[in-house]
C-alpha cells in the first residue's frame, strides 16, 4: 500500500493506494502551526478510523507547496509507517519533459497533476487546479509541459474584494442563482464563479489557437473545481484526486528507476 499526501496552502489531501486503487481519501486543513507530533497522532487516528494496517504501507510520496509543513509531515510518516517518503522536488523522476525557465519554481502539485493527466488524456492537453490559486498547465502534442498560468483563486479573489471594498460583505461561496445577481451577495457570487469560468473558457480557447487545434483535452482538480467547472462552456473532466493519482504514479516510477523510498 502506498500513502500519498498533497499539502496545499488551505488543505491537505491524504490517500492510500492498493493495487493502484485509491482507498480512504481524506481532507484536512493545512494548519500552519501543527507540529510533527500532531501529524503523528493524526496519521495514527486516521489508520485506526479507516482500518488501515500500518504495516501494509510500504512507501509514501508527498507534494507540498507549504515548505514549513513538509518536514513535519515527513517526520510523522517516518514515525508511523517506518518508511522514508519521496518528496516531489527537482531531480525526482516524473516522466515529464518540462520546458520552463526554472524547474525549481514549478509547484510539486502541478507536476503531480500533469503526470496523472498524461496517463489518461490525449495530447495536447491542459490541467486546471482550482485551489487557493487557480493554475492552468499546458502540455503540447509532443508531451512537453510548456508553461503555466497562475491566477488568484476564487476564494482568494472574493476575500480580497470584501477586504478592500468597504461596502462589500464577506460571503460564502455557493452556486450562482443566475448570471446577473439581484443583490450584493448574489452579485459577488455570480462574479466570482462565472468570472473564473469565463477566464478558464477564454484561456482554453487561446490554447487551442496556440496549438492550432479546434479542441484540446482538459481536466480539472482542486477543492473548488466542483464549484466552478459546471459553469464553464468548455468540455472539462473533473478528477478530484488527480494530484494523488500523480503521486502514486511518480512513486512507482521512482521504484522502477531504482530510487530508494
Amino acid at each position: 500500500m502506498i500513502l500519498t499526501i498533497d499539502i496545499g496552502n488551505t488543505g491537505t489531501t491524504i490517500g492510500f493506494y492498493k493495487n493502484d486503487l485509491l482507498c480512504h481519501p481524506t481532507k484536512i486543513s493545512s494548519k500552519p502551526h501543527r507540529s510533527a507530533d500532531e501529524y503523528t497522532m493524526l496519521f495514527e487516528t486516521l489508520c485506526f478510523q479507516k482500518g488501515v494496517d500500518k504495516k501494509e504501507v510500504v512507501g509514501c510520496a508527498i507534494s507540498s507547496v507549504v515548505p514549513h509543513l513538509t518536514d513535519k509531515t515527513k517526520q510523522a510518516v517516518t514515525a508511523v509507517f517506518s518508511c522514508n517518503p519521496i518528496i516531489i522536488t527537482h531531480g525526482i523522476k516524473t516522466g515529464l519533459n518540462i520546458r520552463i525557465d526554472n524547474h525549481t519554481q514549478l509547484g510539486s502539485d502541478i507536476v503531480a497533476d500533469t503526470v496523472a493527466a498524461a496517463v489518461v488524456l490525449e495530447k495536447p492537453f491542459a490541467v486546471i487546479d482550482l485551489g487557493t490559486a487557480t493554475t492552468i498547465s499546458a502540455v503540447n502534442a509532443t508531451g512537453e509541459l510548456i508553461g503555466v498560468i497562475i491566477a488568484p483563486g476564487v476564494r482568494l479573489s472574493v476575500d480580497a474584494l470584501s477586504q478592500n471594498a468597504a461596502e462589500l460583505p464577506y460571503i460564502s461561496l455557493s452556486e450562482p442563482k443566475a448570471l446577473l445577481g439581484k443583490n450584493t451577495e448574489d452579485s459577488m457570487i455570480s462574479g466570482s464563479v462565472y468570472g473564473t469560468a469565463a477566464m478558464i473558457d477564454g484561456i482554453i480557447t487561446r490554447l487551442c489557437e496556440e496549438f492550432g487545434r479546434d479542441y484540446i483535452s482538459v481536466i480539472a482538480c482542486g477543492g473548488l473545481a466542483g464549484d466552478v467547472i459546471p459553469f464553464c462552456q468548455t468540455e472539462i473532466e473533473i478528477e478530484p484526486y488527480l494530484t494523488l493519482n500523480g503521486l502514486n504514479h511518480i512513486y512507482k516510477l521512482n521504484q522502477r528507476k531504482g530510487k530508494s523510498t
